[in-house]
């Protein structure tokens, strides 16, 4: 029994966005800018009820119905100024705009017939979850939920309005029928993703300990198409800065990998040995992970399927390259000539018949 209190469902997004600690102390990982609600697992304030919740031992909310007593406080400092909300029915209590000096120990004191203390650890990461992609590509963002326990929510909403896309205990009527939902994490995949489906996408989960909101921004564009002449480099692009943030990026071709970065091995790599096709021609950028083909060759025509994962989403591109033979532009050229020398032979005849 002891051993199934400690499985109770784990979420790891980064770091991990919510588990439980050996010493009771329920972790709390989240990302900037976010909004988590932390649960008092009541669902109705007593009269006799008395609720404190204070961060790292500072009051900053405090309920007692029989006093008429409802507040919350900014801090000593101000940090929690205009970001604290308090739930009237269940006295849990909901940080919004969540920012790195919110990191620390909260913690909800329930005085009642029935005492109880609960213990949140909050870590915040300040990086901003946007996702480039370009149109009709595939993409998964993840929840990070490693497997949904039974009274686990998980809804997903696009657009400032907040339509609602996705729900992983209920279908819905969308009009989206290019998005998935994994079964067992809630994660969502757009695939053969298209220009109007760039926008705000929120995510909220909802367990018995908090309730979890974040949002990703999509933004789609570009194209996926390549063509060079031969001789040409042959540049793919993975539409990143710095790959700091991916544990994994892959370049594949034919179903052969040519090409991997992998941050958690540490491995930085180029198949092209194996293959008469590149012959040493490849170069991987370590900064974007970016793909060149230096000297192209029609040979190198192709599609070539770019992956890309993280904690927080995974990108699926193909994209298609062609190689035009030199050849084809000089006899072209060579016709074009012809034609030229043709007409002026032409015009000096008609002349001549003239004179």
């Amino acid at each position: 029994m002891r051993n199934n209190i400690f499985i109770f469902w784990v979420l790891i997004l980064v770091d991990g966005v919510f588990g439980v600690d050996t010493d009771g102390v329920k972790s709390v990982s989240v990302m900037e800018g976010d909004s988590v609600t932390l649960n008092t697992d009541l669902t109705e304030i007593q009269r006799d009820n008395r609720i404190i919740w204070k961060f790292d031992k500072e009051i900053i909310a405090k309920i007692h119905e029989a006093e008429t007593i409802f507040n919350t406080y900014d801090g000593h400092d101000g940090r929690f100024r205009d970001r604290l909300k308090l739930d009237e029915q269940t006295g849990s209590l909901t940080i919004t705009n969540i920012r790195t000096e919110h990191v620390g120990l909260y913690s909800v004191d329930i005085k009642s017939t029935d005492a109880k203390l609960k213990t949140f650890k909050v870590t915040v990461h300040d990086e901003v979850v946007s996702v480039s992609v370009i149109k009709g590509d595939s993409v998964t963002l993840h929840t990070g939920v490693t497997e949904k326990q039974r009274d686990d929510q998980i809804v997903w909403k696009f657009g400032e309005q907040g339509d609602l896309i996705a729900d992983l205990n209920s279908p819905v009527d969308s009009s989206w029928k290019n998005i998935h939902l994994n079964d067992q994490t809630g994660d969502l995949t757009i695939r053969n993703i298209q220009i109007d489906q760039s926008g705000d996408y929120k995510m909220e989960i909802n367990n018995i300990s908090m309730i979890l909101h974040r949002k990703f921004y999509m933004a789609v564009g570009g194209v996926k198409t390549v063509s060079v002449k031969e001789g040409d480099p042959v540049n793919l692009h993975t539409g990143v800065i710095a790959i700091k943030g991916f544990d994994v990026i892959l370049w594949k071709t034919d179903g052969d990998l040519v090409a991997e970065i992998n941050q958690v091995t540490n491995r930085f790599s180029l198949y092209d040995s194996g293959d008469v096709r590149f012959s040493g021609r490849l170069d991987l950028d370590r900064q974007s992970g970016d793909l060149t083909i230096s000297d192209a060759e029609t040979t190198d025509s192709g599609v070539y399927h770019l992956h890309m994962s993280s904690s927080t989403h995974t990108l699926q591109r193909n994209i298609s390259v062609t190689v035009k033979n030199s050849g084809n532009s000089g006899a072209v050229s060579g016709i074009s000539g012809a034609s030229v020398a043709l007409v002026v032979w032409a015009v000096t005849v008609f002349l001549l018949q003239e004179v």
